[in-house]
């Protein structure tokens, strides 16, 4: 179960901070999150990962890239090891700089790139060779440019798990957004978890299934409020799936910036 630690260089965009692999993993609690990019994915067992009241299991093939400063825990359900690397350097922020709203990014093994080979390549050359901080710097940027591909190549609309799951609740969403939907009703319907919906949501429209049905919500209440000039913000708001029309216009004025009723303004 090795592990390495490198010196920092500040001359370098993109370097290794740290790198192991067959590491039986224990409980981590980091409060105040880590200072690079560290990216942790499982080898053998289960593990689970937190952040806050969000929490989901990372299974084998599976990995997870956490951004610097983000509070979250991991740790074992059963005998759990993991490989990880910890990246640090300005071209690391700028190579993810369309994911940063986001905590974390979530990514499997693929075809074209494994995660866990490179790791095992990484420590396997550095026990045989010299290191050479530029040859470990394109590595790195390798590494983060595959994450960044399997995020945004391919059009999600054609991959298996997006036409499986995403497509069924999407449609539902669409079709009874103005009902008492929930996310375990949604997450039922095609027969999964509703972390694990929430996670698919998360990998493919980066967003959960949760704000991925408000923002549709919203999206029909803007409609609603311009089409309907005359009709009241509480029938608005029951229109598109809320039962109380004072958490409806809270939302509202927090996602737009606008009440319901100045928003309404600006067309009318």
């Amino acid at each position: 179960m090795p592990i390495y630690f490198y010196q920092t260089n500040q001359q370098l965009p993109l370097s290794l901070e740290s790198i192991g692999n067959d590491w039986p993993q224990d409980d981590v609690v980091r409060p105040d999150g880590y200072p690079y990019f560290h990216w942790l994915q499982t080898e053998q067992g289960e593990g689970r990962v937190t952040f806050g009241q969000e929490s989901f299991i990372l299974r084998p093939s599976e990995g997870i890239l956490i951004f610097p400063f983000t509070p979250h825990r991991y740790y074992p359900l059963s005998d759990w090891k993991t490989s990880f690397a910890t990246f640090q350097g300005p071209l690391a922020a700028e190579i993810l700089k369309q994911f940063t709203s986001q905590p974390y990014l979530l990514v499997e093994e693929s075809e074209t790139f494994s995660y866990m080979t490179w790791i095992k390549q990484r420590i396997k050359e550095d026990q045989k060779i010299s290191w050479d901080p530029l040859r470990a710097s394109s590595e790195c940027y390798r590494f983060l440019l595959a994450i960044m591909q399997e995020r945004s190549g391919n059009p999600t609309e054609k991959h298996l798990l997006f036409q499986q799951y995403l497509v069924p609740v999407i449609q539902e969403i669409e079709t009874n957004y103005d009902q008492a939907i929930t996310i375990k009703d949604l997450a039922g319907l095609v027969y999964v978890s509703p972390q694990y919906l929430s996670r698919l949501f998360q990998r493919f429209l980066g967003q959960s299934t949760a704000q991925y049905l408000l923002n549709y919500r919203m999206a029909r209440a803007k409609e609603l409020l311009v089409a309907q000039p005359d009709l009241p913000i509480q029938q608005a708001a029951f229109a598109v799936g809320f039962q109380d029309a004072s958490h409806f216009t809270a939302l509202f004025k927090k996602r737009v910036g606008l009440t319901p009723l100045k928003f309404r303004q600006l067309y009318h």
